[in-house]
C-alpha cells in the first residue's frame, strides 16, 4: 500500500497504489489540487470489493479490486521503500485499522 504526494506548480494531488499476488491497482488524481503548507488527512480504504482514496473525508477515486492479504513485508514513512523521493514534510499519525472505516470515522486534524 502507498501513499504519495505529487507536487505541482498549484498545490499537490494524491496518488495511492495496492500492490499484492495478482493485483497492481493505482489511484491518482492529478486533477484534484490541494493546497501546499497546510495538514490534510489521506487514507485509503477497502470495504472486501472497492478500493477507494480520500483526502480530508472527500472521496477522490475508487476502483475495484480483488485483494487478498498480504504476508510479512516492510514499512516506509516519509519515503518510498526503495529509499527515493523523501517527502518534506511531516507525518502525524498512521493507523490500520480491520474493516473499512467510511470518512466521517477517520481521524482527522492537524
Amino acid at each position: 500500500m502507498l501513499f504519495e504526494v505529487r507536487i505541482v506548480e498549484q498545490g499537490w494531488y494524491l496518488d495511492t497504489f495496492a500492490f499484492g499476488p495478482g493485483y497492481r491497482q493505482p489511484l491518482i488524481f492529478p486533477d484534484r489540487i490541494h493546497p501546499l503548507g497546510q495538514w490534510s488527512h489521506v487514507a485509503q480504504t477497502f470495504d472486501g470489493a472497492t478500493y477507494r482514496a480520500y483526502v480530508n473525508g472527500v472521496l477522490q477515486g475508487e476502483a475495484p479490486l480483488a485483494f487478498r492479504p498480504q504476508g510479512p513485508g516492510r514499512a516506509s514513512v516519509g519515503i518510498r521503500i526503495n529509499r527515493v523521493y523523501p517527502f518534506r514534510g511531516a507525518v502525524r499519525q498512521g493507523r490500520f485499522t480491520p474493516t473499512a472505516l467510511p470518512p466521517e470515522r477517520f481521524t482527522m486534524g492537524g
